[in-house]
């Protein structure tokens, strides 16, 4: 009788966090990427240059005059898989404003048929640079993926973001350089 009663209440502990592990996870808020104060900030952005996966040629520089917003992913991170609907999401928006941010991924520590199945998997249209031997990443000092940097219209360093970002994220820190660019063009 005592191990019956022992047993019953047992269960009952476990059914209840169970339960409240359910709710936890249910109710809580779409997790954001975590500001960090990079060495970058503020600093010209490093030299970022080379071939997209499919096979076209990409200098950072030539994007001067709008935002830009990069990203590092890699086809075996969960949270760059969470994030890549909001990335899409955030290039199209941006894609139908004048002097709006250019989205530029950057394939972190990954085979590039990996990214590329990755890529199309997720319906991703912005441009994805290859990084064989990792030295994009190491001018950016990423450790790990997904890592996200801000650019400025003038090429400065004005954010880096740790995590999987969101739209409503790199909205909020790219439409007052949307409004910038658009009052210095005219």
């Amino acid at each position: 009788m005592k191990r019956r009663r022992t047993i019953a209440i047992v269960a009952g502990v476990v059914a209840a966090v169970l339960i409240a592990l359910v709710v936890l996870l249910a109710t809580r808020g779409t997790s954001q990427a975590t500001v960090i104060n990079s060495p970058l900030l503020g600093k010209p952005a490093p030299t970022t240059a080379g071939v997209t996966l499919k096979g076209s040629e990409i200098d950072l520089a030539s994007y001067r005059g709008r935002p830009v917003v990069l990203n590092f992913f890699a086809s075996w991170c969960g949270p760059c898989q969470t994030e890549a609907p909001q990335l899409n999401a955030f290039a199209y928006d941006q894609s139908l404003k004048a002097q709006g941010a250019q989205m530029i991924g950057v394939v972190f520590n990954d085979a590039d048929s990996a990214a590329k199945s990755f890529a199309e998997s997720q319906g991703v249209t912005y441009p994805l640079l290859t990084d064989p031997g990792g030295a994009i990443a190491n001018r950016w000092g990423v450790a790990s993926p997904p890592t996200t940097f801000i650019v400025s219209a003038d090429g400065k360093v004005v954010e880096e973001l740790v995590g999987p970002v969101t739209a409503k994220q790199l909205d909020r820190i790219v439409a007052p350089m949307d409004r910038l660019a658009e009052t210095a063009n005219g």
